[in-house]
């Protein structure tokens, strides 16, 4: 079971990076237009320790929640890993469909 949720994670976190990357590229263009002025893709209550107008950060963070959980399995940090993971698909998705 840890295996596969490991490798779920995994492939997961792959498939942000992947979106980030192309998602940053998006923001870079857009902030030299002065059309993304933003602070912070994500709010201060939504769960991420990073604050950050890229996506990169949060990408960090999560990769660095999951060498966390590897080393102890703690539930806890499961779920929050989860939910970040969640928020992130959601955003990058919403983004995508936005800037295509």
């Amino acid at each position: 079971m840890t295996a596969t949720v490991n490798q779920q994670l995994l492939d997961n976190i792959s498939i942000i990076l992947k979106k980030s990357l192309a998602a940053d590229a998006t923001l870079a263009d857009l902030r030299e237009k002065k059309m993304a002025g933003f602070e912070a893709i994500f709010k201060k209550d939504a769960g991420f320790n990073s604050t950050a107008n890229t996506f990169q950060p949060y990408v960090e963070e999560v990769a660095d929640d999951l060498l966390k959980w590897q080393q102890t399995q703690d539930q806890h940090l499961l779920i929050s890993l989860v939910k970040k993971i969640e928020q992130l698909f959601t955003v990058l998705g919403s983004f995508e469909q936005s800037y295509k």
